[in-house]
């Protein structure tokens, strides 16, 4: 009796068989029973060459060489002397080699480590090479990748150091790999890598794995790994305080008997640790969350996933501006602005990046997110309140700083005063310098503007000195001001009109059309014109304030003694008078701004009216939460339905509108396989999959 080594040849009743890891011989006894050893070629035994039982008609369920038919041995004995390279043939045959594969790993290595580490890794392969040849039989399969497992951990028991890659997730199954490599890292105290950690999530059967880990796999992985590292520096390590691992193998062979059971000593079972899987959880989820956007866009259609629409969703980390269309664009904006702080940009050059045939709010909005990622802002940006650009020009600008998503009351404050000071300001063709600065420099410091809402607003008045501004859009804004407040704008506009020293007509003309937007008397902005100019015309000649004649002058005073501090440092003397103004200017601005400025209300909409949060059908719908679900039960009752009462709707809801149409449509499609809510304004209700989602 003896085992052929892998890569040797052996001779069996005349036939040359290649390969090796086969066992030849006579009278070898079965690993646990009494039996003879069901893989063992015993030359000896009669075989019937001229008529091979190819398909194994005579097979039993759990075949041995020994009791195997003349016919039989002939079809086993050619499949081996071919290299075992044949599929049609009866998958009872590769069982029968299989056999003596188990015998070799699970009895004779266990005693000879040397021959297990050489032996090990071809048997490995060539266990992996007939699965991949009889895989379709459901049994051989099963069979092979278990034992495919306990090879990996027979594998990862002799490897010094352990320096393995993660394995692959398959099915939500944790692998012995997996499983046998974090009990390493611990038993070793060596930190968990990105890759195993993510491996580990999705491999354990607690995690219920969203969409878009299937949707975006790739760049679900990135994502995790970059804020993986960022939150571990120092790396993920484990407790080794768990009991050895343990696997169970449940061989093919009828040489054995139940079980089979291989303990690694040493190696803790980690695998169901509590902490560290909370944390690994929340960082996924987190992960999810921050890739839903470009997954929902993903699903509605895969083709814009290297598109400036799908580049503008990912998360920062992912964004890419070395590379493919986002640095394209990029290139392009910086060789427009050269290097001046802004640059204005014909809106055709601009529509050109746009990739929808016509502009629409979010299309915008993406170029804009893909560029202030470079640190380029854009105005009128929709984000803080400018127009989609569809015609003239917009305004490119340095931005050095990332802004809010949603502009300050502060900023929502400045861009109105800005944008009625630049409708007085250019309404006579001109524009001076003094009414520039008295527009930028008094809204810069009165409202208490950070650095990047200065320069933005700075940015945004040049656009509007460029383009027709128009003071329609205004009147829900200034609904919310009481009289007094509306005459200090009326008082700051006349400012801004008299500060270059003379009134124009236009001006003047633009002033009335204000203050009726104000809801002041006609004759209010005229007294404050008169106000504003007192007095304050320039002369037209140098003025002699008396002869010029040497004057002896004044001797220097010198200056008056310092009053130490109990510290010893010399004291700051402040002006009294001085200092009460300037906090009686900073209290009236405050106040203008803490009650005219501040958010408003949504103002209530038929389409709001019909049902309120309270009076919605409470019934969950599948894949929403229920704010979502009312929404979804709301528009059943629609047909259409203005961009304004959506938004509407959302705010009562307490959701974001555009963010609801994707959870709503994202549910939709995986009813349907059709979106719920189509167009930008109004919006068309689809009865079809929204009566599919109910």
């Amino acid at each position: 009796m003896c085992w052929v080594p892998p890569g040797e040849t052996t001779w069996v009743a005349g036939r040359t068989l290649p390969g090796g890891m086969l066992y030849v011989g006579e009278g070898l006894r079965a690993a646990v029973k009494n039996v003879v050893e069901p893989a063992l070629l015993d030359p000896g035994l009669p075989v019937a060459w001229g008529s091979p039982d190819w398909f194994g008609r005579d097979l039993d369920y759990w075949p041995s060489y020994a009791e195997l038919t003349p016919e039989s041995r002939a079809a086993y004995l050619r499949w081996l002397e071919a290299g075992r390279r044949h599929r049609d043939v009866s998958v009872g045959y590769a069982f029968l080699f299989f056999y003596g594969l188990e015998r070799r790993v699970l009895v004779d290595l266990e005693r000879d480590q040397a021959a297990r580490a050489a032996e090990v890794p071809v048997i490995r392969a060539e266990v992996a090479r007939l699965r991949e040849l009889f895989g379709s039989d459901r049994s051989f399969n099963g069979y092979a990748t278990e034992f495919l497992e306990l090879l990996d951990a027979v594998e990862l028991q002799d490897t010094r150091p352990f320096t393995l890659p993660a394995p692959p997730v398959e099915g939500g199954h944790p692998s012995v790999r997996l499983r046998m490599g974090l009990g390493r890292m611990a038993r070793e105290a060596r930190p968990v890598p990105a890759d195993w950690a993510l491996a580990w999530v999705l491999s354990h059967p607690t995690y219920a794995a969203r969409t878009v880990v299937s949707r975006c796999p790739d760049e679900f992985a990135r994502l995790f790994a970059l804020r993986f590292d960022d939150r571990h520096p120092d790396g993920f390590r484990l407790q080794p305080t768990e009991p050895d691992l343990t696997f169970v193998y449940r061989p093919a062979s009828s040489g054995f008997q139940g079980l089979f059971r291989m303990a690694c000593a040493g190696t803790p079972d980690v695998f169901d640790q509590p902490l560290p899987l909370r944390r690994l959880k929340g960082l996924a989820e987190e992960c999810a969350e921050a890739l839903d956007p470009f997954s929902r866009l993903v699903g509605r259609d895969p083709g814009l996933r290297h598109s400036l629409a799908g580049t503008a969703l990912l998360p920062p980390e992912l964004i890419d501006l070395e590379s493919g269309p986002a640095a394209t664009f990029v290139d392009w904006a910086r060789s427009r602005l050269g290097g001046f702080p802004m640059s204005t940009v014909p809106v055709a050059d601009w529509l050109a990046w746009v990739e929808e045939e016509r502009p629409t709010k979010k299309s915008v909005i993406a170029l804009a997110q893909i560029l202030e990622h470079a640190g380029i802002g854009l105005e009128p940006d929709p984000r803080f309140g400018g127009p989609v650009p569809q015609a003239g020009s917009i305004l490119l600008f340095h931005a050095e700083e990332r802004l809010e998503a949603t502009p300050s009351q502060a900023y929502q404050a400045a861009m109105l005063l800005m944008h009625l000071g630049g409708a007085v300001s250019a309404a006579d063709g001109h524009v001076a310098v003094e009414e520039k600065q008295l527009l930028t420099s008094h809204l810069e410091q009165a409202l208490g503007l950070t650095a990047g809402e200065r320069r933005r607003l700075r940015a945004h008045l040049r656009w509007l000195l460029t383009t027709e501004i128009k003071l329609s859009g205004l009147s829900r804004r200034v609904q919310g001001m009481d009289h007094g407040q509306r005459e200090h704008v009326a008082d700051f506009l006349a400012a801004v009109a008299a500060a270059d020293g003379r009134i124009d007509p236009a001006e003047a003309a633009a002033l009335r059309r204000i203050a009726k937007l104000l809801e002041l008397a006609p004759g209010e902005m005229d007294r404050r014109l008169q106000a504003a100019t007192a007095g304050a015309a320039p002369a037209a000649e140098p003025v002699v304030v008396r002869p010029g004649r040497p004057d002896p002058g004044h001797a220097v005073p010198p200056p008056p003694p310092e009053q130490p501090r109990a510290d010893g440092t010399a004291a700051l003397t402040l002006d009294p008078a001085v200092l009460a103004a300037r906090v009686a200017e900073a209290a009236e601005v405050a106040a203008l701004l803490g009650s005219v400025f501040a958010d408003e209300e949504p103002a209530a909409t038929p389409a709001a009216k019909q049902a309120t949060p309270a009076a919605v059908d409470d019934k969950p719908v599948t894949g929403l939460d229920m704010p979502h679900s009312r929404l979804v039960h709301e528009l059943a009752a629609q047909e259409q339905l203005p961009r304004s009462a959506w938004e509407d709707l959302a705010a009562a809801h307490r959701v974001l509108p555009d963010g609801a149409l994707d959870r709503i449509n994202e549910a939709a499609f995986e009813v349907a396989g059709e979106p719920a809510v189509e167009g930008e304004d109004p919006l068309e209700i689809n009865h079809d999959a929204l009566g599919a989602m109910l």
